[in-house]
């Protein structure tokens, strides 16, 4: 009984540390050389992290963590970040959506030392993304065009449909 209040309590505090993130430190700021871009990369993975376990809001929060990231990944000296054209027709239009693609692009970016062709980064990535949309808890409405994607990852067959 002891390790069952434990845990619980554990997994409480976990998750109220998740969604109490305050990226506030991060508003507005401007990344000047490839020192800084290096030193904000545990920023740029809690961002994505950030943004890759909670649901779909538009707070300041969500915002800033989404500003954050497109700042990073502008004139990044490690990775010219691209998206996946005909990928990125389909969430480009939804803000929330398209910051969770981009959380995704930065985190796998990151994991892999930047040295990962833009194929597998592609790849990889829209996994990541796809994953987070099948997650019900996290509210994604899931269009046709989308909705493609998920069946193809539920099949086995996202990296042929990209």
């Amino acid at each position: 009984m002891k390790r069952i209040v434990i845990t619980a309590f554990t997994a409480m505090m976990a998750f109220s540390h998740l969604s109490a993130q305050d990226f506030s430190d991060l508003k507005g700021k401007l990344l000047s050389d490839s020192v800084e871009y290096a030193e904000y990369q545990p920023k740029v993975i809690e961002c994505s992290d950030f943004l890759l376990n909670s649901t779909l809001k538009t707070d300041e929060n969500n915002l800033i963590a989404f500003d954050f990231l497109v700042e990073w990944m502008n004139n990044n000296p490690y990775y010219n970040f691209q998206t996946h054209k005909k990928f990125f027709k389909v969430i480009s239009t939804n803000a929330p959506l398209t910051a969770r693609y981009f959380a995704a692009l930065c985190k796998t970016a990151i994991e892999n030392n930047f040295s990962i062709s833009e194929e597998e980064l592609q790849y990889q990535a829209i996994d990541k993304f796809v994953r987070y949309c099948m997650y019900k808890k996290y509210h994604v409405e899931i269009d046709k065009k989308l909705e493609k994607y998920v069946e193809a990852k539920k099949d086995g067959k996202l990296q042929e449909i990209l």
